[in-house]
């Protein structure tokens, strides 16, 4: 008894020391602050009272991005309303003489993971965001690791596409500016 209260003391001061992380993973997936607070929240509190079901304490953070996941999927099917993100149009509210900076090229890469499918969005999150092996994705997400490859090469395919896409439309702007005059 006293071990597994120790054990559950070394994993719950682990999961806090991880939740910034958890954030990050979740903000990515949802591009909303608040819902990935809530989302970490909530993943947290179900991995805490459930610790003594982790059979492998090495794959903690797998098993709480899991949570996590299950979580979000869970309020996915509570909405009512929902848009597919291909319906938006992202704005590109920076000059033609503007440079893009670390924070807009953030910004850039953020609505462009917003573009992908749950799918590729989760597996490209994981393994690039959360630095996640491949195994630790396949035990997440529950699929085999041949297509937690497949799913992180389109991913990364598409993901390059739409940010190769912004940069010739930043291009074209450029062009339709002011011309030099001698």
């Amino acid at each position: 008894m006293f071990k597994n209260r120790q054990r559950n003391k070394q994993l719950t001061r682990e999961l806090c020391a991880n939740r910034q992380r958890f954030y990050k993973l979740a903000y990515s997936w949802t591009g909303d602050a608040m819902l990935a607070d809530d989302l970490v929240q909530d993943a947290l509190q179900k991995a805490f009272s459930s610790l003594n079901s982790l059979k492998d304490e090495s794959k903690l953070n797998a098993w709480t991005c899991r949570i996590m996941l299950n979580c979000y999927r869970d309020w996915l099917r509570r909405q009512k309303d929902m848009q597919d993100v291909d319906d938006f149009e992202f704005a590109d509210d920076s000059g033609p003489n503007h440079h893009l900076s670390s924070e807009d090229t953030s910004r850039l890469v953020r609505q462009s993971i917003a573009c992908l499918g749950e799918k590729h969005r989760n597996v490209i999150t994981l393994v690039d965001l959360m630095e996640f092996s491949y195994e630790e994705v396949s035990h997440t997400l529950d699929i085999p690791i041949g297509t937690v490859m497949s799913r992180l090469c389109r991913a990364r395919n598409r993901l390059k596409q739409l940010l190769e896409r912004h940069s010739s439309d930043m291009t074209l702007h450029k062009s339709h500016g002011l011309r030099r005059v001698k």
